[in-house]
């Protein structure tokens, strides 16, 4: 509940109600949105809708289509209520969070050799992997980029541990692509993780919009994503520290494209971190 302001002071104006509003949502301290949250994940199964965890797979996605609930066509990561909802109720805060970009190695190249059918499942089979590993884990894709994906951890869904969560989930997904059958034609994924201060809300306008981030940590995210190695793991060493992470991997600094000042990361691959 936001406090009168005093005398002293400028009126609390709407847009900063609107933000506080939006920071008790996104950080779990709404109790409504914790519950019907936690409710929607006891009903199986995924893809979900990455605002109420609505399902929109197995018996949960035939519940929630008879019930008007289903994914909504305009922004297929969401429901059709969650859509609504926001459509009309547009804004968002600044929140801590963790951010984790994934996508394939070489991939222009890849779809050159074996075939654009081949390079369509291919990626099917990399998103499925990556849905799996980030649900897991607490997080949520946030979008499909042709050959990528990109993943939040935000406070509500992931808890205050975000960072750790998102290195895990990028670990997860990274060793289930190595175990698969992809890497056999050549198809190999790099990762990348970063945290910090994000907007996180409604962008865009209209029918055109998505819940999703935007600042510094989905930048830098994006950026160490690129630089992986097939089968690696860029950590920014904050991320790192702040999930307690045990020493492993590979300590160095990196220049980003478009940053000024350097980055300290850490380099790891699932072997390295199994034994923390």
């Amino acid at each position: 509940m936001i406090e009168p302001p005093r005398d002293d002071e400028p009126a609390t104006t709407p847009d900063v109600i609107e933000s506080e509003h939006w920071r008790s949502l996104l950080s779990g301290d709404d109790p409504w949105m914790r519950r019907l949250r936690q409710a929607w994940r006891r009903v199986p199964h995924g893809p979900r809708c990455k605002v109420c965890s609505a399902p929109f797979g197995g018996v949960g996605g035939f519940a929630t289509r008879l019930i008007l609930h289903g994914r909504a066509i305009a922004n297929p990561t969401m429901c059709t209520t969650c859509f609504k909802a926001l459509a009309s109720h547009p804004g968002g805060t600044e929140l801590e969070i963790s951010v984790l970009f994934a996508d394939v190695r070489g991939s222009t190249a890849l779809a050159e050799s074996i075939g654009a059918v081949a390079f369509r499942a291919a990626l099917q089979t990399f998103y499925g992997l990556a849905a799996a590993a980030i649900e897991a884990q607490g997080g949520f894709v946030d979008k499909y980029l042709g050959d990528g994906v990109m993943a939040e951890f935000i406070p509500i869904l992931a808890g205050e541990a975000h960072a750790d969560r998102a290195i895990a989930a990028a670990l997860d997904l990274v060793a289930a692509v190595e175990r698969s059958s992809l890497p056999a034609s050549g198809f190999r994924v790099g990762a990348g993780v970063h945290r910090g201060s994000a907007f996180v809300g409604v962008l865009g306008s209209g029918q055109t919009f998505d819940f999703s981030a935007l600042g510094d940590p989905v930048n830098v995210a994006s950026r160490l994503g690129s630089i992986a190695e097939p089968g690696e793991v860029i950590v920014s060493r904050e991320a790192w520290q702040a999930a307690g992470r045990a020493a492993s991997g590979v300590d160095r600094t990196v220049e980003l494209v478009g940053r000024h000042e350097p980055i300290d990361i850490v380099a790891v691959r699932p072997a390295q971190a199994a034994g923390r």
